[in-house]
């Protein structure tokens, strides 16, 4: 038996229309969006906003922005558009150093020291990856 809906899609077919496509990985890389919460001179780059983190992954981003820059308090947090956050990001002043969260940007080609992290969750579970992290932010922004 032949439902309506499959002489439609039959019809649409011959013709060569097709009702629906498969969207392409690009397509959905280019909507995507990270977040940057800024404390003090230390940037990190996140991918949902600091206000949507749970309270556990709250209290250990900031153990990690405050061990590394433990004076200033002073927070800023943006968004950017996945295509855009290279540009803009480069463009912020005063930076001592940028630790991302996020596997969307791993490498940022500029003077600032960079530390690519676990995300998270990842690291909360994992106590192995919080040490990696810390022997990173020595290496690269505490030295």
């Amino acid at each position: 038996m032949i439902t309506s809906s499959i002489k439609t899609n039959l019809i649409l077919k011959e013709m060569g229309i097709t009702r629906y496509e498969i969207r392409s990985k690009q397509q959905s890389d280019l909507s995507k969006t990270i977040f940057s919460y800024q404390k003090g001179n230390i940037l990190t780059l996140l991918e949902q906003s600091y206000n949507d983190l749970g309270e556990d992954e709250v209290k250990l981003l900031n153990a990690i922005v405050d061990a590394v820059n433990p004076a200033n308090k002073d927070t800023i947090q943006d968004k950017y558009a996945l295509e855009d956050a290279r540009k803009n990001i480069l463009a912020i002043k005063d930076i001592k150093g940028i630790i991302s969260f996020t596997s969307d940007i791993s490498t940022l080609d500029s003077s600032i020291p960079f530390v690519q992290s676990p995300s998270l969750k990842k690291m909360i579970s994992d106590t192995e990856s919080k040490k990696i992290l810390w022997k990173n932010l020595k290496e690269i922004i505490l030295k």
